[in-house]
């Protein structure tokens, strides 16, 4: 008995868990252009497409984001709610000149009226062919999104992290 409960005493101290490590690589910021509602409809989801007019970031590196590309989500209405799953292109330019490729899928849920987000969240990946950002090929990047104010400029904010084990 005497075991059991100093078993159960250590037990919280020892995880089963892997550590990670989280380094922010790039904050980017973009405004859409006209977008096009209800350009179809895909199992009873509504689709629009959404393009980036323009855009700019900073992090391991800086400059702007091409206005080529955009998302194409899906999406359903429920409850004064929005529910999109998010397909994002995106063409960063960096201030060397060098063009990084994104694609980010991920999930955008917020309240219809307010735009209030309620989930606003991301999986990224890059491909360049540029040699000194060629190990973004290899990176898996977890994003997290946010509205941004109409005296901004731009419509959202992508703060994309690089995620990995210590």
């Amino acid at each position: 008995m005497k075991k059991i409960i100093i078993l159960w005493l250590l037990f919280p101290l020892v995880t089963f868990g892997q550590k990670i490590n989280s380094e922010k690589i790039f904050s980017i910021k973009v405004a859409v252009g006209e977008w096009e509602s209800s350009v179809g409809e895909y199992l009873n989801l509504k689709t629009i497409y959404a393009p980036y007019a323009k855009g700019i970031f900073e992090g391991i590196t800086n400059g702007k984001v091409l206005p080529i590309g955009g998302d194409f989500p899906i999406y359903y209405l429920e409850n004064g709610k929005t529910y999109a799953d998010l397909d994002i292109d995106l063409i960063l330019m960096t201030d060397e000149n060098e063009k990084i490729y994104c694609k980010a899928s991920g999930v955008f849920n917020y309240v219809t009226d307010t735009f209030e987000a309620l989930k606003f969240q991301t999986h990224w990946r890059f491909r360049t062919s540029s040699d000194k950002f060629k190990y973004l090929n290899d990176v898996m990047g977890i994003g997290f999104g946010s509205v941004l104010q109409p005296e901004s400029g731009y419509n959202f904010q992508h703060d994309i992290y690089e995620i990995s084990r210590k």
